[in-house]
Parts: C-alpha cells; structure tokens; sequence
C-alpha cells in the first residue's frame, strides 16, 4: 500500500452501492462476472452487488491537552508498524516517527490546536532488513500455472511498487495460499469487475501479510467475496487465503504476486525467489511453468 497524503479531519463518507450481476460460461467454458447480459442466448444467474461501508483512515491523530497546551498523538490502528512524516504548523520541520502496530506515539506538543495537517505514512518499519527468504508457491494447485509477466515487465511492472511483481494466470476460483507464515494486515474483497482503463487502476481485491522480517507479501486480483481471512489473523505457510479472480486492472484472470517493504516512506517491491517441492530455488522469468507446492 501506497503512503497518503491525508488531512486531520472530523466525520466520515458513507459510499453505497448496487447492482445487478450477470454470471454465465464464455465458448470456453470460463466464468464471466459482467454487469451486462451475455450477447448470444444462454443460460445465466443473476448477482445482487451492494457494498455499504465507511471508509476510514487506519491512522488516527488526536489532541491531548495538559497544563502546557496541546500533544498531538498517531494511532495506528494497523495490524503492522507504519512510519509517519509529519511537519510541525509553527517551525514546519518534518518529525518522522515509526508508530508500532496497534499503538499510538506522541509527534509533537505545541500551545494550540491546528486542524488541518498534512501528514504522509507508509506501512512498515524502514529499520527492517529483509532476510532473502526463499518462497513457496502462493497455490497449491498441482496444475501448471504460466507466469505472463515478471520482473519488469513491459505491461504493468515499470514502477517501484510492481517492478519485482509477478503475474501468474490461473482459472478463477483457484485456492490462492500464504508463500510464508506472518500476520494478515490488509484486506480488501469487494469488487467484482475488471478492465485496463485508469479507472480500474485503484479497484483491484487483495490481500497483505507482513513477515517476520519486516516485509510484506502482496496477493491481487482476488476474486470478490472469497477471502478466508481476514486484518488479524495470524497465517501458516501453505493456508488457504483466498480465491483467484481478475478484479481491478486485468485482462483476464491471474494473481499478481509481490514482495514489498518500507523503504524512504514507500512500500516498494524487492526482488525474491521462490522454492518448489524438490527445493529448487529460482526466479521468477516470464513463461515460466509453476507448479503448486505442498505443506512442509
């Protein structure tokens, strides 16, 4: 996840929405979710989409007042250490600070309020040094899996976040699984469709882990609605997450696969390599056949 700029504010926005889903087969055989009716005449169900929800900032900044003024504290209600930069409203000298999770630190004491702050944050502890862990496949199916995009990759793996991403294609509805143990942190499962226009650049489904090295791995495109876990829960190597889909920005159903870490207040992607059940190592290279592996 991408650091916010945010501002201190008060109250909340509650989005809702509705719709109608068409669900039938392709000529072949695969799972369409559309919100318009199948061209040709076919069999089809019918979906009820809703998604009612108040987004709120999973960090918090509040006032607490003392004899001498006013301390301002960040709550981090993440599941995970966040770094903040915050600029102080009388000398704007940047404070930054690592809040652990589910903690909250004090940034700053001043003789008044000032409501309006600009702050920026980014999930992790910068201090963290990732430790070269080889992963396992993130799926367990025994089918061959073909990678369409890895390191680099022309289409979509040209920024810091995806440039050590890879793309696997698989069925929808396949058993996506955690490539190591850690600690759920994020999770989002709520959007049903798909595209590559800019406006589906923020709408994919996904899931984060964070390790015990500090890093966190990254599971896109999940299919609506299949999460199994959820911001919490602590995962083992080789547990069902959730099911694989195409949601967000996507030509068609996959994983987009990653491994970030909080470097210069951005999560950014870092290379990694994978390990199969006869305990090769390699990295990931486009065209590549995977396999699923199985439980140590």
């Amino acid at each position: 996840m991408k650091g916010l700029w945010l501002l201190l504010l008060t109250g909340c926005l509650t989005i809702c929405q509705a719709g109608q889903i068409y669900k039938y087969k392709d000529g072949n055989g695969n799972w369409i979710f559309s919100d318009k009716q199948p061209e040709k005449v076919q069999d089809f169900e019918t979906l009820k989409y809703e998604n009612s929800k108040k987004p709120t900032t999973k960090i918090k900044l509040y006032y607490v007042k003392n004899s001498e003024g006013y301390t301002l504290h960040a709550k981090n209600t993440f599941f995970s250490p966040v770094e903040i930069t915050i600029a102080r409203p009388d000398t704007q000298n940047s404070i930054r600070k690592v809040i652990p999770a589910r903690d909250n630190v004090a940034l700053f004491h001043h003789d008044k309020k000032t409501e309006n702050l600009n702050y920026y944050w980014s999930l992790g502890d910068p201090a963290s040094i990732a430790d070269n862990y080889q992963y396992h496949a993130p799926f367990t199916s025994l089918k061959g899996h073909i990678i369409t995009q890895a390191f680099n990759g022309k289409f979509s793996h040209q920024n810091d976040y995806n440039k050590y991403a890879v793309d696997i294609a698989m069925d929808v509805g396949t058993y996506l699984t955690a490539v190591r143990a850690g600690t759920v942190v994020w999770v989002k499962d709520d959007y049903h469709m798909s595209g590559t226009t800019r406006y589906f650049l923020d709408k994919a489904n996904g899931i984060k882990i964070l390790h015990d090295d500090g890093t966190f791995s990254h599971y896109a495109h999940i299919l609506m609605d299949t999460a199994i876990v959820k911001a919490g829960d602590k995962v083992a190597l080789g547990e069902r997450l959730a099911r694989s889909g195409s949601s967000g920005f996507s030509t068609g159903p996959h994983l987009h696969f990653s491994i970030t870490k909080n470097i210069g207040m951005k999560n950014i992607s870092i290379p990694f390599k994978f390990v199969d059940n006869k305990g090769s190592v390699f990295t990931p290279k486009r065209a590549m056949i995977m396999v699923g592996t199985s439980k140590p």
